[in-house]
């Protein structure tokens, strides 16, 4: 029997299909996948996510607080699952932060950590997403992805620059999909010393995109 937390006891159960769709706790056990989701009580704040496939958890997604413990809430997931994820998010500035601990034990017993940036206007599309070393847990430049939105001609938000990074933390290569955003034929490619190329042809101050860094210089200062 699985051991439960005073905090799962007190949640609120939303079962949704893979849609997103609320639906009835009757109506998901006759789907072949839908998704759990925990609530706390009284409230809108997430907790957990359950993904299940034939009323099997194949992964979950918890929300972590800071009056909890990361250990014991690790343990209480591996009664659960082999697949999990750990957020923690916090405030800078104008932004969020989100560290993510991706556990999956059928293959190591060390996380996956990346830290992924958010305008708080925009929880939805990051902007910065970095993978961290294990060990030092410091960002790994060449695994940082990078992305700058507009929107497309009906008006839909999409991420029209894509941006990595060298070893450096320099710009590797900014692909810009404004020319025509479904057509890669048509696509425009920018490195690092033909940045300003692409500066020029945007408004907005882009320099944030020139290196890996995880936050624009404004929002550090304020953290």
């Amino acid at each position: 029997m699985k051991t439960l937390t005073l905090n799962e006891l007190s949640m609120r159960k939303v079962y949704k299909n893979i849609f997103g769709e609320v639906i009835s706790k009757a109506k998901a056990e006759k789907l072949d996948d839908y998704h759990l989701y925990y609530y706390e009580k009284d409230s809108d704040v997430l907790k957990e996510i359950e993904f299940l496939s034939e009323d099997e958890i194949y992964s979950i997604n918890y929300y972590i607080s800071d009056d909890e413990n990361e250990q014991q809430i690790v343990n209480y997931l591996k009664e659960k699952s082999d697949l999990f994820d750990i957020e923690k998010r916090e405030s800078a500035g104008n932004f969020i932060i989100a560290t993510n601990k991706m556990y999956s034990l059928a293959v190591e017993d060390k996380p996956l950590i990346s830290k992924t940036v958010f305008y708080q206007d925009d929880p939805e599309n990051f902007i910065c997403s970095q993978i961290l070393d294990n060990e030092t847990l410091q960002p790994i430049p060449e695994r940082t992805t990078k992305c700058w939105y507009t929107t497309d001609e009906n008006g839909e938000k999409y991420a029209a620059i894509e941006f990595s990074y060298q070893e450096d933390g320099k710009l590797e290569l900014a692909i810009d999909k404004t020319p025509n955003p479904e057509n890669d034929l048509d696509w425009e490619h920018y490195e690092y010393s033909t940045f300003k190329n692409l500066q020029n042809q945007i408004d907005a101050d882009i320099s944030y995109y020139k290196t890996a860094a995880l936050l624009p210089k404004t929002a550090d200062k304020e953290h």
